[in-house]
């Protein structure tokens, strides 16, 4: 049997990236976030803030810059910096890095767009983690020690961030149930009891 990978979308201040680390200690199995930005600087040699600069944010105006250059190959890595479709080469390697770690290992991925990156995976599950705005603007507050009005600021931000990002390079919209096997608010059952269903609607779709 193929290896099992589930991937996690989140709202900022949903508690996703927590669950699913909760996910993957019950499972006994690796998860992987911020660290493939790493994985992704290592394989190709690059300075991991190029990614980080890139990471989940849609280069504005590179829709245009990829009709212009439809038919020119992708510069080497070395160029990247003068490479204009660089955020399409970062996305690229990050890519073939999820992609391998869900062929060799079972494994928890969140964010990275790794539910549309994974689509063609033999056994998969795509699961989105939303939760109540008040909710969401407490934790960032607390978690930041910043004012509800910043939270809010950096929430409106980042989710519009991982929106842009997903939907350039995805065929699906980001947080659109229909675009995931399930979709949960934690804000019902907190960060364990979610955890705990997803667990449960996991090993019964996966047949763990």
């Amino acid at each position: 049997m193929s290896n099992y990978v589930i991937t996690i979308g989140r709202e900022l201040g949903s508690g996703g990236k927590r669950i699913g680390e909760l996910m993957a200690k019950e499972l006994g199995i690796a998860v992987y976030d911020r660290r493939l930005i790493m994985m992704a600087a290592q394989e190709s040699g690059l300075d991991a803030k190029v990614f980080e600069k890139a990471d989940e944010v849609a280069s504005k105006g590179i829709m245009s810059q990829v009709l212009r250059t439809l038919n020119s190959p992708f510069q080497s890595y070395s160029n990247i910096y003068e490479n204009s479709l660089a955020p399409e080469s970062l996305f690229k390697v990050q890519s073939e890095i999820i992609q391998d770690k869900a062929a060799n290992e079972d494994c928890i991925i969140v964010g990275r767009c790794s539910d549309y990156i994974l689509r063609d995976h033999p056994r998969h599950i795509n699961i989105f983690v939303r939760a109540d705005y008040n909710d969401r603007v407490r934790f960032i507050s607390e978690r930041y020690a910043i004012s509800a009005e910043e939270a809010k600021e950096l929430i409106e931000r980042t989710d519009s961030m991982r929106s842009d990002y997903h939907n350039f390079y995805s065929e699906t919209n980001w947080g659109d149930s229909r675009a995931y096997d399930l979709t949960i608010n934690s804000s019902i059952l907190g960060l364990d009891g979610s955890a705990e269903i997803i667990l449960a609607f996991a090993k019964k779709a996966l047949n763990l």
